[in-house]
C-alpha cells in the first residue's frame, strides 16, 4: 500500500510535469509548460501539498487495515491478556499514525526539492524555503486525517465496513451535509476543516486570489479534531469488551 502511494504520487507529478497546455484565455492563446508553473519555488510547496492531499486516503486505508487486523486475528485481546493496557495499545497505533505522517511529509518535501531544483530559475535558499509552512500544514492535516481513520477502525472493528464508512463519509456524506448547512457552519465539519489547511492553489494562474499562508485558526481547529478523535477512540477502547 505504501508502494502504491509512492507510485501513484510520482506518476501524477510526472504526468503533470510532461503536460503542456495549449489553451485560450480571454482571447489569448496560451502555451504553458505545467512543470515550469506548478513546480517552481516557492509555489511548489503549496501546489505539491495540495496534490498530496488527494493521496492521504491511501494512508488512511493502511491504518484501517492495520488496526482492524488486530480484531480479526484477536491479537488485541491477547496483548491485553499479556498485560498491555488499552491506553498503551492506542498509543502504539498513534505512533504508527505519527510515523506515516512523518513519512508522507518527508516524501513530499524531498520530491518538492527535486522538482523545484529541476524547474526553478531562482534556487536561492530564501526562495527555496519560502512557503514551507505548507509542508508543516501537510503533516498536521495527514495526522488529523489518520486519527479519524483510527476512530472509525476501533468503532467498527471490521476492515471492509470501516473502509466503506470512511469512504462514504469522505464522499458523499460530508459534502452533502456541507451543502445543506450554512457556509459559516459547514467550514467547521471535520474533513472540511482539515482540507481548509491547504486550499486550492491553481486559481493564481488565472489571476485570482489564493491562499498565501496557513491560518493559525485552521491549525488549531484541525488539532482539536485530532484530539477529539483520539479521546473518543480511547473511550471506546476503555468501555468495550474486547
Amino acid at each position: 500500500m505504501i508502494g502504491l502511494y509512492i507510485l501513484l504520487f510520482i506518476s501524477v507529478t510526472y504526468i503533470l510535469q510532461t503536460f503542456t497546455s495549449n489553451s485560450t484565455y480571454n482571447g489569448t492563446k496560451l502555451n504553458i509548460n505545467l512543470s515550469k508553473v506548478l513546480y517552481e519555488f516557492p509555489d511548489i510547496w503549496h501546489n505539491l501539498t495540495y496534490i498530496a492531499s488527494f493521496f492521504k486516503i491511501i494512508l488512511a486505508i493502511i491504518i484501517i487495515i492495520f488496526i482492524t487486523n488486530e480484531f480479526t486475528y484477536n491479537t488485541i485481546r491477547q496483548n491485553i491478556i499479556n498485560g498491555l493496557s488499552r491506553f498503551d495499545f492506542l498509543l502504539s497505533k498513534l505512533w504508527s499514525v505519527l510515523l506515516l505522517s512523518v513519512f508522507s511529509t518527508g516524501f513530499v518535501f524531498i520530491l518538492g526539492l527535486i522538482l523545484g531544483l529541476l524547474n526553478s530559475s531562482d534556487t536561492s535558499i530564501n526562495i527555496i524555503f519560502s512557503k514551507t509552512e505548507f509542508i508543516l500544514a501537510h503533516f498536521i492535516q495527514v495526522f488529523a486525517y489518520l486519527t479519524f481513520a483510527v476512530f472509525i477502525s476501533i468503532l467498527l472493528k471490521k476492515a471492509g465496513l470501516s473502509i466503506a464508512l470512511f469512504l462514504l463519509y469522505w464522499f458523499p456524506v460530508e459534502p452533502i451535509i456541507s451543502f445543506i448547512l450554512p457556509h459559516k457552519v459547514a467550514v467547521y465539519l471535520p474533513l472540511k476543516s482539515m482540507n481548509n489547511l491547504i486550499q486550492f492553489p491553481f486559481k493564481q494562474y488565472v489571476n485570482l486570489p489564493v491562499q498565501q499562508s496557513i491560518a493559525c485558526t485552521d491549525i488549531i481547529i484541525t488539532i482539536i479534531y485530532a484530539a477529539i478523535f483520539i479521546c473518543l477512540t480511547y473511550l471506546i477502547l476503555k468501555k468495550r469488551d474486547l
